[in-house]
């Protein structure tokens, strides 16, 4: 069976560069469950994009070896004029599935 698991997404700040302009989607302390779809919309597509392996590592269980937290990642949106840095974190079991 393979274990699959809820990852939430946080947002732990944002950096505006002086030429910059505040990020206009994201707001720091906003939170996602990534296993709903309508919170994955929520996110600038630009940011999902590069969070998305990130996500699947934690969601099936994985973890990143360069993190203290075996259960979190930080990643940041590519955006270089206004970069969000979002927190994953993998939180519990939400279903078993049949492997393949």
């Amino acid at each position: 069976m393979t274990k699959t698991y809820r990852v939430i997404a946080r947002i732990l700040e944002t950096r505006d560069k002086p030429s910059g302009t505040p990020c206009e989607v994201h707001k720091v302390g906003e939170e996602f469950d990534l296993t709903k779809d309508e919170d994955r919309a929520k996110i600038c597509k630009w940011a999902l994009n590069s969070l998305f392996p990130f996500i699947s590592v934690l969601e099936f269980g994985g973890n990143f070896p360069w993190e203290p937290d075996p259960a979190k990642a930080l990643v940041a949106c590519p955006d270089p004029h206004n970069v969000v840095v979002f927190e994953l974190e993998r939180v519990e079991e939400i279903t078993n599935t049949p492997s393949s």
